[in-house]
């Protein structure tokens, strides 16, 4: 999986051939075919490995949080922290290595989702993100859920992109802006950015569904 994660995140799910991984193993290709039945199943053995942690991480820091505040609600502030801390915890290496790697294969796997992904979202994200979607509606009683959900999809994603693509922020600002290796000091760049977003006035247009190949979508251009 170490080998599949590089390869993955170098040069792609779909250019990488299952030989080729286990050549960067060194093992035989009937050890993946016992372990993985197919790729799809070998990078979301991949993904799930690292998010799983990750996710466990996000809610066990929700929880303390929550403990702390009692009956009151938690801030937009302390939300975001507990759900981007792990992520960058995993960057910095404090938690565990291959963290680079990971975020830029979670990068690409975002820009280019497969089949394989819709499961590893319903368990990993779907179900999880529960927890946060109800904390921010109690911290923020003015927005509607679909406004959370919307607002908490806009923040997530501009974080995504912030880690997954750091390297365009030091390239576009010669050198002078980049991540720091101190989490503390990421969060205090990235959570007031989306905190703004998540208490701007304004109501979040909710778009309509239309049809595409006979399965309902959403829309925000009709």
């Amino acid at each position: 999986m170490d080998a599949a994660e590089r390869l993955f995140a170098t040069h792609g799910f779909e250019a990488t051939s299952l030989r080729a991984i286990t050549g960067e193993a060194d093992v035989n290709l009937g050890a993946v075919n016992y372990h993985f039945a197919t790729k799809d199943d070998l990078i979301v053995a991949v993904l799930t490995r690292r998010m799983r942690p990750i996710n466990n991480r996000r809610l066990a820091l929700l929880d303390k949080l929550e403990a702390a505040a009692g009956k009151k609600p938690l801030t937009v502030e302390q939300i975001l922290g507990a759900m981007f801390r792990p992520v960058l915890e995993l960057l910095t290496g404090t938690t565990c290595e291959g963290g680079r790697s990971f975020l830029r294969l979670f990068g690409q796997v975002l820009a280019e989702p497969g089949d394989y992904l819709e499961p590893l979202i319903k368990e990993e994200f779907a179900e999880k993100m529960t927890r946060f979607y109800g904390a921010l509606g109690r911290a923020l009683p003015g927005l509607s859920k679909q406004e959370i959900y919307w607002r908490f999809h806009f923040a997530t994603g501009a974080f995504v992109h912030t880690v997954a693509r750091s390297q365009i922020l030091e390239l576009t600002s010669h050198g002078k802006c980049r991540l720091s290796s101190n989490v503390d000091d990421t969060l205090a760049l990235i959570i007031p950015f989306c905190v703004a977003g998540f208490k701007a006035t304004g109501k979040t247009r909710t778009p309509r569904m239309t049809a595409r190949n006979g399965k309902p979508t959403h829309s925000i251009l009709k």
